[in-house]
């Protein structure tokens, strides 16, 4: 069974992000967890405490009358659901729940507006801190039959078949056709070493139905964009390594520059070889349960 965390601040992208997860997993057991964030303030005030004591019992009946409309009418007997108030900003919430309990997908929605994409917004916060996959929705996504699946790889980042076992299990499940896309720069032919890792990862890939395609630019973002405009595709999946605070300030990260605005719903591939446990911070939240009750991929970052 998966365990799916959902993320939800009530508006129309977490809602649609929501039905397009259940869409996703209707032919699988699934145990989802709806996730509500309130935001700590600093008054500490008697004052203060009553308002955040008003607006955890105004977010629990929010989730209660959300989880009633997620399951009208009658969900499959394998779908369960529970739900979850925490104190903090959304993407520590989430990077505390995932130390005390695993979960295998993160799902958060987004309209693609933003500040600017330096800032980035919640889609990247998961994107770059969360230890598990992470899928973005995007509000303008149709839901659909997952029939087209991209892996836009340069194979050299792959570090372990297991990071791949959830798009393998996805591409199964749904009989998708995988596509594996590759962005090579006519200045930087490919390297022996990249072929091997091409051969492993194909290997890995070997029972699904997959179909090798490359396009040559000087810049992979470019490439991949030239591929979603002339191609049907319903998951874009990627695998991302940068995982440093110098990468965001270099803009070297590919996967969240697709976070922040993804055309298509992306999927982010965790890998636990690349992550630096001095880049990710524990901070303190306090999550508990409601008392109401308890595929185009790149691994490009």
């Amino acid at each position: 069974m998966y365990k799916i965390l959902l993320l939800t601040d009530f508006s129309a992208a977490s809602r649609h992000a929501i039905a397009f997860t259940q869409a996703l997993f209707a032919d699988t057991a699934a145990s989802f967890s709806l996730l509500h964030a309130l935001p700590l303030e600093p008054d500490l005030s008697h004052n203060g405490a009553f308002l955040l004591a008003e607006q955890r019992e105004s977010a629990e009946q929010a989730l209660h009358d959300l989880q009633q409309s997620l399951t009208q009418p009658a969900v499959p007997s394998y779908h369960t659901y529970q739900k979850l108030v925490a104190l903090g900003g959304p993407v520590g919430v989430v990077e505390q729940l995932l130390a005390d309990e695993p979960f295998d997908l993160v799902v958060a929605g987004t309209t693609g507006a933003g500040f600017s994409e330096f800032i980035g917004n919640v889609a990247t916060g998961l994107v770059r801190h969360a230890a598990t996959n992470v899928l973005v929705v995007p509000l303008s996504a149709p839901i659909r039959p997952v029939e087209q699946v991209v892996l836009a790889t340069d194979y050299r980042s792959v570090n372990d078949a297991e990071s791949l076992r959830f798009l393998t299990d996805l591409a199964a499940r749904k009989a998708a056709a995988l596509t594996l896309l590759t962005i090579e720069n006519p200045a930087e032919p490919d390297s022996h070493s990249s072929e091997v890792n091409r051969r492993y990862v194909e290997k890995a890939l070997e029972n699904l139905s997959t179909l090798r395609y490359t396009i040559h630019d000087d810049e992979v973002r470019h490439g991949i964009y030239a591929y979603l405009d002339a191609h049907a595709v319903d998951l874009l999946v990627m695998l991302p390594h940068h995982k440093t605070m110098l990468d965001v300030l270099l803009t070297n990260s590919i996967t969240r520059s697709m976070a922040y605005h993804p055309r298509v719903p992306l999927l982010t591939l965790y890998d636990t070889v690349t992550v630096s446990t001095a880049d990710v911070t524990q901070p303190a939240v306090s999550v508990q349960p409601s008392s109401l009750d308890s595929l185009s991929v790149a691994t490009y970052l």
